[in-house]
Formats: C-alpha cells, structure tokens, sequence
C-alpha cells in the first residue's frame, strides 16, 4: 500500500509528504523547545547555587540584607545532627561585607565576600575568564576576584592594586582601610552577582569585625544531585538553635525561580500544540488513504476480512508514516542543538535572561520519552478516524459507475 502512496499522481502522495513534514516541523520544535527551557533553567540555578548553595544557613538577623550583620560560629550549628555525607557534598563558611572600592581613577560601592581555605573554587570555574583564583588556603594575602563588569566601572586591569574602606564598627570611627591585588576576573551574566561581589580571604572580614577565627555570617550547604532538598532544608531547620535560620535559594531568590519555573509551562503548550498540529495532519493523510481506497475496502470485507483486521492494515501505514517523520525531525533537532551546544549561534541579552548564550540540555530518558510519548498519542488519536473503515459498505463502493 505503501508503495502505491508513493505515486506522483496520487492525492495521497501529498497529503502524506505534508504529513511527514508536520511531523517533522513539530519534533524539530519540541526537541529545540524542550532542550533550550531545559538548559536555560539549568544554567540560571548553576549560577545561582555557584554563589550562594542549595541551602543558606544565617542568623536571622541576616537574613534581608546582603551583609552580614552578626556572628555565628561553630558550635551554634550543631553540624554532627544534621550533617550527611549522602547528601550534602561540601559547605562554605563565608562572611559578606559592604566596602567602597577604590582604583586610581574611579571609586564603586560593592559587597566583599570573603571566603576561607574551605571554599571549592569549582563552583565559579565555568565563570573565570581570566586570571586565576585567589589563595584562600595558605597565609593571608591581599588577592581578590572581581567581576569584568565592575573592573571596567573601575578601569583595572589583573595586577593592579586597590583599595577597599569599609565601615568602622565605631559610627564616628575612620573607616578600616585594606589593600588588595586583583588576580582575576570572572562574568556570570547575572548582573545581580556581576554588579555586587568581590571574593576576598575572610580572615581580613574576622580581623575588621574583631571576630574570633571560628566566626562566620553565613554557611552556605551544597547538596548532591540526588537530595530533596525541602526535606533537607526542613531537617536542618529543626536541629539549629532559635535565632539561627535555614533558607533555600529558591527563597532567597524566589523571583527569579518563579520566573524560570514559567518555562515548564510555555513547554508544555508548545508539546501540546505540535502533537495537535501533527496528528491533525496524520488525521487528514489517514482519511484520504482510507477514502482513497474505498474500493479495496470493500473488496476486502467482500472476501470477510474484518473491520479490525483493515483498521489494524491502516494503522500501521500511520504509524510508518509518524516513523518516518520522527526519523528526520529528530536529525534536524539534534543537528541544531548540537550546534547551539558547541558553535554557540544563538546569543541572549545577559540583562534580560542571566546568560549571553541559548544554554541547551536534553538528556538520552527526555529525548525518547519525548519520542515515544508522541509516537503514542498520535497512534493513539489515529484510531477515531480509523473507524471511518467501518461506515464503508461493499455493497455501494463496488458497485461500477
């Protein structure tokens, strides 16, 4: 039957080649859709996680400003009841510090970040663009990080020296005064993180704060890819002291996750949609393969073949056909992501979207869940117009005209 489908002067013939095309057309959509929603929400929860953790541990002091404001220290958290190498995969202990930074032309306020010999420096690698990380693990030094938007607001370059005031605890008191190096420079697009930060060795925050080695303003938990982390987050909440609070990013931030968790949303129309345009395609391509072929019908049921035997004959002339279509969508797609993926074609503004290029994910279980689940439902919504075949009587389709 296929064969006969496949000739030029057939109505079929095109109404089959635009069915192929819908098909197509809608993976190559999906696929693209998915994966950019996939990536795009990844890499936004990377950055974010990168400077802050899954979980942010503070006094609740601290917790609508940026700085931190009071101490906590060690012994306050308790962290043989909670902690749990299974799900947690490493902490910082970190203090931020409001400073005015200033370079041999221009001046910025910022918020210093300082960073011990626990800090893992991975977080930011995809992040660095140039220079290295400062050395937070051996004796105290003046090297900083600074982002490449607030080194062109202060005109540095790597290895030039500045200098950061930072607010005495006396209100009448002159400022404590540190001198730095800049070492490198990262860009995360985020312009709430590229505007704000400078990474600093948190023993220089513990001398200006008079605050003992084992003080700290915050501690921030990164977790295992496998940990739920509302349970988590609630366990930890349970085992600390009353005036020390466990927030998640996802409240520290929560527009930007209410934002991103939009995505899901447009996904799932764009799905809907391309399933619908597709089997509304197969649909037609069905009915006029059946129509087309009303006289063989007939001739088939004349000789006692069934409905369901017929039916089963054209189904899997449909389901040839969404094969066939899947085949090529599925080329183009994974064609265009891979091209995004390494060639980067497609840029986004970093002020609007947090990155500067279209991130894309799409994992081997979402590429055939997403193959098999449209292979079903148009399978599935092809045997309505299948059941045409039983309205057709051999009585009047054979008989000559």
């Amino acid at each position: 039957m296929r064969s006969q489908s496949n000739d030029k002067s057939s109505a079929s013939s095109r109404i089959i080649k635009i069915a192929i095309t819908a098909i197509a057309l809608g993976i190559v959509m999906m696929l693209i859709s998915l994966s950019t929603s996939l990536g795009l929400q990844q890499e936004i929860r990377n950055k974010i996680i990168a400077f802050s953790g899954q979980i942010l541990i503070t006094p609740f002091e601290n917790n609508n400003s940026k700085t931190s404001t009071k101490s906590i220290s060690s012994s306050d958290l308790n962290i043989d009841n909670w902690y749990n190498s299974e799900q947690i995969d490493h902490i910082h202990k970190t203090i931020n510090k409001a400073a005015l930074v200033k370079s041999k032309t221009d001046f910025e306020g910022l918020i210093v970040k300082g960073v011990g010999n626990d800090y893992e420096w991975s977080g930011l690698e995809p992040y660095l663009i140039k220079g290295v990380f400062p050395d937070t693990k051996s004796k105290l030094n003046n090297e900083v990080l600074l982002s490449e938007t607030l080194a062109r607001k202060l005109n540095v370059q790597l290895g030039d020296k500045i200098t950061a005031y930072f607010q005495s605890k006396v209100s009448t008191g002159a400022p404590n005064t540190r001198y730095f190096k800049v070492v490198g420079f990262y860009e995360t697009g985020f312009p709430d993180f590229d505007t704000a930060y400078m990474f600093a060795d948190v023993r220089h925050l513990q001398r200006i704060n008079k605050w003992n080695s084992d003080e700290f303003g915050a501690v921030e938990v990164f977790l295992k890819n496998d940990t739920k982390l509302d349970l988590l987050n609630s366990k930890i909440y349970n085992q600390l002291p009353p005036h020390i609070d466990s927030v998640s990013a996802e409240n520290i931030y929560p527009s930007i996750f209410e934002w991103i968790s939009l995505f899901d949303f447009n996904v799932a129309i764009i799905l809907t949609l391309m399933i619908l345009v597709g089997t509304l395609n197969m649909a037609t391509a069905l009915l006029v393969l059946i129509l087309e072929r009303s006289k063989m019908i007939g001739l088939l049921k004349a000789m006692g073949a069934g409905n369901k035997l017929i039916q089963q004959v054209f189904m899997w002339n449909a389901f040839y056909i969404i094969i066939k279509g899947l085949f090529i969508g599925n080329l183009i797609g994974l064609f265009l992501i891979m091209g995004q993926k390494y060639f980067k074609w497609l840029h986004l503004d970093p002020a609007t979207y947090y990155v500067a290029d279209v991130p894309v994910l799409l994992s081997f279980s979402n590429f055939v869940f997403l193959n098999l689940g449209v292979l079903f439902v148009c399978t599935l919504l092809l045997y309505i117009p299948s059941l045409v075949v039983t309205k057709i009587d051999p009585s009047k389709v054979m008989r000559v005209q």
